[in-house]
């Protein structure tokens, strides 16, 4: 698996959001912190899920 710059900071995004206390870090979360769209988000998300199987 090769992770992209883009997926690894998405990654870190999500450890931050986890780190400040979110037991379970949603897309909408990362929407607000990265401030992209859910769409691109969305997009995103599926593709690390793809890449991890």
């Amino acid at each position: 698996m090769a992770l992209y710059e883009s997926g690894e900071m998405y990654l870190e995004t999500i450890l931050v959001l986890y780190k400040r206390g979110l037991e379970r870090v949603r897309a909408i979360d990362i929407v607000k912190e990265m401030n992209f769209s859910k769409p691109s988000v969305s997009i995103a998300l599926s593709n690390l899920k793809k890449d991890q199987m």
